[in-house]
């Protein structure tokens, strides 16, 4: 049977060694799943709709304020369109928009 001969000296150096890899992963680990999280939270006040050509279009803001700015991309792709019914039943205090959007005509 292997068996490890370690120093004595060395014992210490090797278990040091060791925890500080496990921080490091533990680390990484949090800040890609932060990372993640953030960029979710500020895509769930949209529902969206792909397009064919790539693009998105936004057709409702379910988010808590009253003062909202429709984003460039939502889910790495770009808005191009906003659905009118994004507005209804909604009081807005203020409203940002970005520019090359189009948006649908009510019937």
């Amino acid at each position: 049977m292997f068996r490890w001969r370690i120093f004595p000296d060395q014992k210490g150096v090797i278990q040091i060694k060791l925890i500080q890899f496990i921080f490091f992963v533990l680390f990484v680990v949090f800040a890609v799943v932060s990372i993640n999280l953030s960029i979710k939270e500020a895509e769930r006040n949209y529902d969206w709709r792909n397009n064919p050509d790539g693009t998105v279009t936004v057709i409702h803001y379910n988010g808590e304020t009253n003062a909202f700015s429709i984003p460039d991309e939502l889910n790495g792709r770009k808005v191009a369109k906003i659905s009118a019914d994004i507005f209804t039943k909604r009081y807005m205090d203020r409203f940002s928009l970005i520019t090359n959007v189009e948006g649908e005509r009510s019937k």
